[in-house]
């Protein structure tokens, strides 16, 4: 059976926190409580996908300007003048890694901000995620403004700041 996409739910947030667990440097797993608040604030843009297993990977995400740049725990909610879909944090679980799995919860989350009326979709990358997020499609920016790197900083190891026009 393949992976199939749905609405994060409040019941699926143990089993994120496991992948989260398991995909992320310690210093970049981010609180139970705060992972609550971005569902609770953002229920329409975070998703899982799942498989005849269970919960196997998850994309939470906001509407945003573009060039807004979100630091580690942040507890972010939709912009009103949104144009832009943050993807801010996105893990695969080990058993389902390099198949797809990551690619079909980012296009799913694109096809919604299309129908959103978003013209582009922006992210951090971390952990050695830039040739995954370039083959979908984002550029690095080079060019930050001090508030940017700000929040750049905020995460463990290198962060690129990515966006996408759609």
């Amino acid at each position: 059976m393949a992976a199939h996409v749905r609405l994060m739910a409040a019941a699926d947030i143990e089993a994120i926190c496991a992948i989260q667990q398991a995909a992320y440097a310690p210093g970049m797993v981010e609180a139970q409580d705060i992972l609550r608040g971005r569902l609770a604030n953002c229920a329409d843009t975070c998703w899982i996908a799942e498989d005849e297993y269970g919960l196997c990977a998850y994309l939470f995400a906001y509407r945003s300007r573009k060039g807004s740049v979100s630091p580690l725990g942040y507890a972010y909610a939709h912009a009103q003048d949104a144009n832009s879909l943050y993807l801010h944090d996105l893990a695969v679980s080990q058993r389902v890694g390099g198949q797809g799995v990551g690619a079909l919860l980012v296009r799913h989350a694109l096809q919604q901000a299309l129908a959103y009326g978003l013209r582009y979709s922006s992210l951090v990358s971390v952990q050695e995620s830039l040739v995954f997020w370039s083959r979908l499609g984002y550029q690095t920016q080079q060019d930050c403004s001090e508030e940017q790197q700000f929040s750049l900083d905020s995460y463990a190891g290198r962060a690129w700041h990515m966006t996408k026009a759609l």
